[in-house]
């Protein structure tokens, strides 16, 4: 039950308690592309990313959102990186769009609602920085997350193709 929770904005400083978070969500990915797409070790993607949040957070147009337990003293059971960004030059998206860069919640507060209050919290913040429009980037055999940010309204825009040189 989400009244389990509440966002909080964090800083930098509360980036530790992201890691146990964005690594079971490389595990995931690792788990759902199967042999299909190679996936660094968790704890390798984990410092890169690491660095990455320290430098937008630094920046200011970047804000760490954490689903905290209401009770206190336990984990964060989720968290959400946003950002601004500057929408490319053929769309008339607005001055600013945001971006959901990250989206992870764990496994045991899975089908709670944590996701969507992150993101309903993401959301109302970006509109507060004047954005429009904002995107998110899913594998797409993550079903389960990309119908959560269906029902969220996002909607196919880009499809953006990889494949092996």
């Amino acid at each position: 039950m989400t009244s389990d929770y509440h966002v909080i904005m964090a800083d930098a400083d509360r980036l530790d308690e992201v890691g146990p978070l964005f690594r079971g969500m490389v595990e995931h990915h690792r788990a759902v592309t199967g042999d299909q797409w190679p996936v660094r070790d968790a704890e390798q993607a984990w410092q890169r990313r690491r660095r990455q949040y320290t430098a937008w957070l630094a920046g200011g147009r970047s804000w760490l959102l954490l689903a905290d337990a209401s009770a206190g003293g336990q984990p964060a059971a989720g968290y959400a990186m946003v950002r601004l960004t500057e929408p490319g030059p053929t769309w008339d998206l607005g001055a600013t769009m945001g971006e959901l860069e990250s989206l992870a919640v764990a496994e045991q507060a899975r089908g709670q609602g944590v996701g969507t209050m992150l993101m309903d919290a993401s959301r109302d913040l970006l509109r507060a920085h004047g954005a429009s429009f904002w995107s998110v980037g899913v594998v797409e055999v993550n079903t389960d997350a990309v119908r959560l940010y269906e029902r969220a309204g996002f909607q196919p825009f880009y499809r953006q193709l990889l494949g092996p040189l």
